[in-house]
């Protein structure tokens, strides 16, 4: 109970919480005010109202005060300027206040021994304000604990996707060690594609505590259509056309299959890079499990890197 909603903390005054299921309603401390000289003008009194859910006071509702050896229930029908109910505390007496017949809040430890006061309160004369207002339980949000990890063999710095049943997806990438981890998940059924090569693990289902295994299914297969393959850059540039007419021999007399498409290539066993290419198609000849030679750019050491052409 923050100290803002208990202000008579410093006079012993303690709230206990009420036992409320998640989602039933229940009577929560609204407010614990020590009433000022100016508010109490002499008396020791119980103060007490009880509110709905929107502010408004109860009529007719009960408050239960008790005391060593008795107790009592107050009814609220005090006229709106004035609370709704109160009850007077004698000397030595120690009260308790809740709502009967719900969950309540408890007020314990209201009593008038207290020291005189330098502002007026003397002992045996002090007063205390209590508000209740009916309250709903809140309900804890479902946990987001779960993990999904495994290894997606031969799959070292893929991307990822993660989906839940409703289509929301995350991403993550296969670490060096063809490892990976998903963690935060909240309950419910997964897949995990591969962007790839699109294989996909799953569905995965979890209860949104316990951590999981699950490692892909084997990297597919990748037909291969050439044995060797010679990748040239984009046909429209100028290095292109001096590369190919340089080599024009060389792929005659040899009879290797070339061209220009990085798809082409990932099909092949082996790639010959002739002049400049970007590392994410070498990147992507490497997942897709070709073995590339880079030929020298400089055209006098590719020609003696590829040897005589006949």
């Amino acid at each position: 109970m923050p100290d803002a909603v208990n202000d008579a903390v410093a006079y012993g005054v303690r709230v206990v919480a009420a036992e409320a299921a998640p989602g039933t309603d229940y009577w929560r401390v609204l407010r614990v005010h020590h009433l000022t000289p100016a508010e109490n003008g002499g008396r020791h009194h119980l103060f007490l109202d009880v509110l709905d859910a929107v502010g408004a006071r109860i009529m007719g509702a009960k408050v239960h005060v008790d005391w060593d050896g008795g107790g009592r229930d107050l009814v609220i029908d005090k006229p709106a300027t004035e609370p709704g109910a109160n009850e007077p505390m004698w000397k030595w007496e120690v009260c308790s206040v809740y709502v009967p017949g719900a969950p309540s809040d408890r007020v314990e430890n209201l009593h008038t021994a207290h020291p005189d006061e330098a502002a007026g309160n003397t002992l045996f004369h002090h007063s205390f304000l209590v508000i209740f207002q009916q309250a709903r339980a809140e309900v804890a949000p479902p946990p987001a604990a779960s993990a999904i990890s495994g290894k997606v063999p031969g799959g070292a710095g893929h991307a990822l996707v993660l989906a839940d049943a409703s289509g929301r997806e995350v991403t993550g990438q296969v670490g060096t060690d063809e490892t990976y981890r998903f963690e935060g998940l909240a309950a419910g059924k997964y897949t995990i594609t591969d962007t790839v090569d699109h294989r996909v693990a799953g569905p995965i289902e979890v209860d949104g505590v316990q951590s999981v295994q699950v490692d892909f299914p084997p990297a597919p297969a990748v037909p291969r259509l050439l044995a060797a393959y010679v990748l040239f850059g984009p046909l429209d540039e100028p290095a292109t056309r001096v590369y190919l007419a340089l080599l024009a021999g060389h792929l005659a007399t040899q009879r290797l299959s070339f061209g220009f498409s990085l798809d082409e290539a990932c099909r092949a066993g082996q790639v010959l890079l002739v002049g400049q290419h970007s590392d994410s198609d070498k990147e992507a000849l490497a997942a897709a499990g070709v073995r590339v030679q880079e030929l020298p750019v400089d055209p006098a050491k590719l020609l003696k890197a590829l040897g005589p052409s006949s």
